[in-house]
This record gives C-alpha cells, structure tokens and sequence, in this order.
C-alpha cells in the first residue's frame, strides 16, 4: 500500500500551537487585522506601521494615512488620503512629488499616483516609554567598591564598578 503525502501545515496553524507552545500576539497580528486593514484600501500594514520611516518624523507627527484606493482591477496608481493638520496641507502640497516618491519606493512599484487632503486634528505620536537603570541595595554596592579597592586606575575601576552593577541588578534575588 503506497502512503499518502504528509501535507505540510503552515508555521502558524493552529492544530500546531501544542507543538510549541504559546504564540506572541505579533505573529498573528498581521493575519487577523489584514480584513480590516484590507476594508480601508491597506492591503499592507506596514504603510500606517512604517509611516514615520517613509515620511520622516515631521511629516509623521503632521500627516497620518487614512486609506489607500486604487483603480478597478489595478495594483498601482493609487489614491493614498491623508488626514493633515489644520494649516501644513499647504506644505505637503508643496512637498507631495517627493512624497509621493518616497512612499512608491517603499512599495518598491507605483503604488501611489496622487495624495488627497483632509484636513483635521492628528493623533500624538506615541513616544517609546523610557525605563530608568535599577539601582543595586547598599548593601551590594559596598560589596562592589570593596571588591574594586584594589584598582589603581580610576577610568578601569569606573568602567568594571558599571560593568558589575550591570551584572548584579541582573541577577534575580534567590
């Protein structure tokens, strides 16, 4: 009896899921906001994703993608809409060949034959939050200096007392 082709199942199927455990939400992202990523004319995310990448971060914080039309039956050409802010359509206007230029390279064809306009308020850019070093207890920071006494020279003693505070705030308490 001749055996039937395994068929290979896609990375992220998920009868595979007990395989390997649980998934990180951004490995699926794509695929469950792809329908309605789609019903606004972005057949890829990576344009609102990206959009401080391709535009530049001025143009970011005074310009957000609304959606991206294209012709019937035409993969290129598009109609990409920006929502601006009250006052910079003017400039985008003025910018909008290059603009245009920028984003169709991004794309890597002619995705993008003109730019509508719609003025409004613009959502603040989020700003990646910043999270301070830990300090070690006292008690192990005077074990560090006590340990390092011995160096004479103070830029080597510096550097290794960053290096083991490093070390230690790493470590988690047994």
């Amino acid at each position: 009896m001749a055996k039937t082709p395994r068929r290979k199942r896609p990375p992220n199927d998920p009868s595979r899921r007990k395989e390997r455990g649980l998934l990180a939400v951004g490995a699926s992202l794509p695929t469950i906001a792809a329908p309605a990523l789609r019903k606004r004319g972005f057949a890829r995310a990576k344009l609102i994703t990206d959009w401080p990448a391709i535009a530049g971060d001025l143009l970011a914080r005074e310009t957000v993608p609304q959606k991206l039309v294209f012709p019937r039956g035409s993969p290129g050409g598009g109609i990409l809409h920006l929502r601006v802010s009250s006052g910079f359509a003017l400039e985008v206007q003025h910018i909008a060949p290059q603009l245009i230029e920028r984003i169709n390279g991004f794309f890597g064809y002619s995705a993008v034959a003109d730019l509508r306009y719609q003025q409004g308020p613009i959502p603040p850019l989020r700003k990646p939050r910043r999270i301070g070093p830990k300090r070690l207890a006292d008690i192990d920071e005077a074990r560090l200096q006590r340990n390092l006494e011995s160096i004479e020279d103070p830029e080597l003693r510096n550097a290794l007392a960053d290096l083991g505070r490093a070390v230690r705030v790493g470590r988690e308490p047994r």
